[in-house]
């Protein structure tokens, strides 16, 4: 049996997805979150939704699921720039500097230079930073 409703195609997940970005662009993150959950729940382990999904756990102030997220990503994509970008912001979040130090390394390694320099100005600025001095 399928998990995909009956009369859903692709054009009605595009424009269900078109619709949970507006919503995420105006700062109507639940219902972004909502939308982009049911999504993944019929297209189970999509990247697209997954990083959104995270982006949406950062702005909700839950780091820990932003982290799970971004880190089913990146078993698949070890090099999923967002991927990482996201868990160190969870990281920087949650006080767990080293994580987001070897994941800035990460970004350092695959040439993202400039996400990994936001991210590190971000590491560097966040409580606790003066223990990495």
């Amino acid at each position: 049996m399928s998990s995909i409703p009956a009369g859903w195609n692709d054009d009605a997940a595009f424009a269900a997805s078109e619709r949970a970005y507006l919503l995420h662009s105006e700062g109507r993150y639940k219902e972004s979150l909502a939308l982009f959950d049911g999504l993944l729940d019929i297209y189970p382990g999509n990247t697209y939704y997954m990083d959104a999904i995270a982006a949406l756990y950062l702005a909700l102030d839950r780091p820990e699921a932003a982290a799970r997220i971004a880190t089913e990503l990146l078993r698949d994509n070890p090099s999923h720039v967002q991927a990482l970008v996201r868990r160190s912001e969870a990281y920087i979040s949650l006080r767990m500097s080293q994580e987001a130090e070897a994941d800035i390394q990460q970004l350092r390694r695959l040439g993202a230079r400039d996400h990994a320099s936001r991210m590190a100005m971000r590491l560097l600025a966040s409580p606790g930073a003066g223990l990495l001095l």
